[in-house]
Parts: C-alpha cells; sequence; structure tokens
C-alpha cells in the first residue's frame, strides 16, 4: 500500500513538473496566457508534439533584437496561427501553419516576437494587423 502511495505521488509531482507556466498577455482586448519560449532549445522546440491548445493558450517566442524571423512546423501536430511583432509590439501579419510541414514560414519584415496560437484565433478575435501586444 504504501509502495502504491509513493508511486501516486511521485506521478503527480512529475506531471506538475511537465505543465509549463504561462504568461498573461493581450492582444488588443483579448487576454491570453502563453509560454514564453526564450532560450534556443524552448524555442526550437516550440509546440512539438502539443495534441491540442485551448482558446486562450499558446507560445510567445521572444528574441533580443528584430531580425527577419522563419517558423517551421516539424513535430507539430496542431493547425496554428502565427503572428510576428515589431519591437514596439504591433502585430506585422498573421500567418497560417499547417501540421508537420517543414516549409519555412517567414516574417516579411524584422520582427522581435512571434506568438503561436489555435488556428484561426486571429480570425476568430478579429485582431487586425498593427494590434498591440501587452505583457501583462
Amino acid at each position: 500500500m504504501i509502495n502504491l502511495f509513493a508511486l501516486l505521488f511521485f506521478i503527480s509531482i512529475s506531471y506538475a513538473n511537465d505543465k509549463e507556466e504561462c504568461k498573461p498577455i493581450s492582444i488588443g482586448k483579448v487576454d491570453l496566457c502563453v509560454e514564453l519560449a526564450l532560450t534556443k532549445a524552448e524555442k526550437a522546440k516550440g509546440l512539438m508534439y502539443r495534441r491540442k491548445l485551448t482558446d486562450i493558450d499558446g507560445m510567445l517566442f521572444i528574441w533580443k533584437k528584430e531580425e527577419k524571423r522563419c517558423m517551421w512546423m516539424k513535430n507539430t501536430f496542431i493547425p496554428l496561427d502565427l503572428g510576428f511583432f515589431r519591437e514596439d509590439m504591433s502585430l506585422i501579419e498573421m500567418k497560417n501553419l499547417f501540421p508537420k510541414s517543414t516549409k519555412s514560414v517567414c516574417s516579411s519584415e524584422p520582427a522581435k516576437y512571434a506568438l503561436e496560437l489555435p488556428k484561426d484565433w486571429f480570425l476568430k478575435n478579429k485582431i487586425r494587423n498593427n494590434a498591440k501586444l501587452s505583457l501583462n
């Protein structure tokens, strides 16, 4: 019985540690809670291997400076929307990302931020170019 309790305890700790913390952000008047991709490893992994996202989940990629940015969907199983943002946090453009695609999708101008969200999120929330991203 003690072994079963110990096993359940360690499974629950392991599960809690696998869940990424989320950072509250907003775009226009819409609030979200997204994971941050800050390190090279976090950016390389992105949302790979995920099977679902809720309407307020996503991942915000942050770089130190503005540059042309390219993303791809290798080992990503869900369709996503991608928004590229300038250093002033205004939305440059939105792109559609398709599951498991190894085709690069690049920003049309230098970007400091990229935000991956569930498919059609920008459309459903009526977010347009130049909308402002806020880190809350």
